[in-house]
């Protein structure tokens, strides 16, 4: 197995694309920075209306963060949590529904192993 670039696909696929994939809706935009309810599955709802502003998106920087339940990453990340799967397959499975080439490493680095 290949090691991907992640950075190198993070660079061709914008956060919003993956906001989109999960149909996911903002109840309030701010410039680049956009807040809502978190669409990660898990993340404990709450009783007062608190949580609908408790994940927090910055679409320049392609960053997330929820208040709630503490996750927060990159785009990547948010498509592995949101499909609870893990960084590589998840990548992968992004990388088909948006019809992106996946990019990998040319000359991957062993691991270490100790």
């Amino acid at each position: 197995m290949n090691g991907l670039d992640y950075a190198a696909i993070r660079q061709r696929v914008p956060i919003r694309c993956v906001l989109l994939l999960l149909a996911y809706e903002p109840t309030h935009r701010r410039g680049h920075q956009w807040r809502g309810p978190c669409p990660l599955p898990g993340c404990p709802p709450s009783a007062d209306t608190s949580n609908k502003r408790c994940f927090s998106v910055n679409v320049q920087r392609h960053l997330f963060r929820c208040f709630r339940c503490g996750r927060s990453g990159n785009q990547l990340d948010l498509w592995a949590r949101a499909t609870g799967l893990s960084l590589y397959p998840a990548t992968l499975d992004l990388c088909q529904r948006l019809s992106i080439v996946p990019i990998y490493l040319k000359n991957p680095q062993p691991r270490n192993q100790h």
